[in-house]
């Protein structure tokens, strides 16, 4: 047994929990964060819309940006993200509550029954660049927004004026807004907010100093009544996206590791056995990963395997761990998400027998996947409620690869397509991001399930689903994991 397996064990165990995504309100220490070099772009003040994945860090830089403490840390360990040192940064909405801050969900839906979306959105701006005279008076969000939409020459004076006040000062002014799927409680409310703020957040690049950055997933940039107003593909063409690559993943996890309360020194001594280095350097403040750890895979894997093993079982013919975890927590369009990859680690570290000289292993990795499934497509059922019927029927029953008819088998003697077309109709504008190709029949259902990266196609014939969903969805595969039932 090993006293610094145990302890990275633990460090494994804090990381996941920093990393947690799913919180609104980030309290991670600055050493729990890592900018992949492909991240760097999606900081840029100038880049408006920035695209991810459920998982991919959207409401983790929501809320982390405020920190003065973080953006310093960024500054020394990622100048590549180039952040300017004068830059104030504010919250416009996201998936907290502070309705001081900002109108919540339940404000938005009454205030948007009654005023233009736009002139809500321009409502929220004065209010963080801090417009003075009649408006600073105003203490409701019903009152501002009123005012804003009354007196757009007034607006426009204001916004001039604060937009040179930062000139003056030399700095900046960032507003961030994320969960806009959490806008309202219906589509029918949340689509009109939606296309506001996008609209309004575009209109403020007129301005020298004041930008706004928007945090969307995918699925909402493909919905026409969000996105359809001019010049939206100035704002499409000009986007950046958060994204994984594999290599990004392993920086990450071992940033946190080495910065962990528990563990850390014990995985900052293996880091620099690995790359060849002294480990005897003394850290002031966060420690940033060696850039050669960053992005070299063969480094990167020789580490990994000081903490996984060489080999999913007995030999590697059934895969090396750090290759077989990422590609078991792939979709289609080939992307992982960090809040993925850290589920499978936290629960392999969670059920690694203590006494084990790793700090984790196979089976636990295994069992990581399994639970990192379940997450995955809890949250692509959330996203997309007719998901969970129209798979409902394939639990059991199929495995794969498969060719589409026998997909359409299992649909067909169960009429899940008319079951899908019922509950669609009774939806109406309210459904949720219906399937698009519907009218295709259960084709196009196919085709939308390859659309989100729930299906891909071997050879252009034969149907394969992604681990990271066929587990959860009870589909079977020779020789995968196995399936949950």
């Amino acid at each position: 047994m090993s006293s610094a397996s145990i302890s990275i064990r633990s460090a494994i165990v804090e990381s996941a929990k920093n990393l947690d995504q799913a919180q609104s309100v980030g309290k991670q220490p600055p050493g729990f964060t890592y900018v992949p070099p492909t991240h760097a772009r999606a900081l840029d003040i100038e880049v408006t819309l920035v695209e991810g994945m459920r998982g991919a860090g959207k409401s983790f830089w929501w809320s982390s940006l405020v920190s003065e403490e973080l953006r310093s840390f960024l500054h020394v360990g990622f100048p590549e993200a180039r952040l300017p040192e004068k830059l104030e940064v504010m919250q416009g909405f996201g998936a907290g509550t502070a309705s001081l801050e900002y109108p919540d969900a339940e404000q938005l839906i009454d205030l948007v029954d009654s005023f233009r979306p736009r002139s809500i959105w321009r409502a929220v701006i004065a209010s963080k660049v801090k417009f003075g005279g009649d408006f600073a008076r105003l203490s409701t969000w019903p009152e501002r927004v009123k005012w804003v939409q009354a007196n757009a020459e007034r607006f426009a004076i204001e916004l001039a004026k604060a937009d040179a006040r930062l000139e003056k000062s030399g700095g900046k002014l960032l507003i961030l807004f994320d969960a806009l799927d959490r806008l309202a409680d219906d589509w029918r409310h949340i689509r009109p907010l939606a296309k506001g703020l996008l609209q309004v957040a575009l209109d403020m690049r007129s301005t020298s100093n004041i930008r706004c950055k928007v945090y969307v997933r995918p699925d909402m940039l493909e919905d026409d009544e969000i996105v359809s107003f001019p010049d939206f593909s100035k704002l499409n063409a000009a986007k950046a996206s958060l994204r994984w690559q594999r290599a990004d993943l392993y920086a990450l996890l071992f940033q946190c590791l080495g910065n962990a309360s528990q563990g850390g020194d014990a995985f900052r001594n293996i880091a620099y056995e690995t790359i060849g280095e002294s480990a005897s350097r003394r850290i002031r403040g966060p420690w940033a990963l060696p850039q050669r750890l960053r992005v070299d895979e063969t480094l990167q894997e020789r580490l990994f395997e000081r903490l996984a093993g060489k080999a999913m079982g007995s030999s590697t013919k059934r895969g090396k761990p750090y290759t077989w975890l990422v590609n078991h927590l792939q979709d289609g369009r080939d992307q992982v998400s960090p809040r993925s990859f850290f589920a499978a680690l936290r629960t392999a570290a969670d059920e690694q027998a203590t006494d084990d000289e790793l700090a984790i292993g196979y089976r636990g990795i295994q069992r990581g996947v399994q639970q990192a499934s379940t997450i995955r497509v809890t949250e692509i059922t959330e996203d997309y409620p007719w998901v969970k019927l129209i798979m409902q029927p394939l639990n059991g029953n199929l495995t794969v690869p498969c060719l589409v008819r026998d997909i359409e088998s299992v649909w067909k003697r169960e009429r899940t397509m008319e079951s899908l077309v019922s509950m669609l109709s009774k939806q109406g504008k309210a459904a949720k991001l219906p399937p698009a190709h519907l009218e295709q029949g259960a084709l196009g259902v196919i085709i939308d399930l390859e659309g989100l990266g729930m299906l891909n196609r071997i050879e252009g014939r034969r149907i394969q689903m992604p681990d990271v969903y066929r587990v959860a969805f009870g589909l079977g595969r020779r020789g995968g994991v196995k399936p949950l039932k």
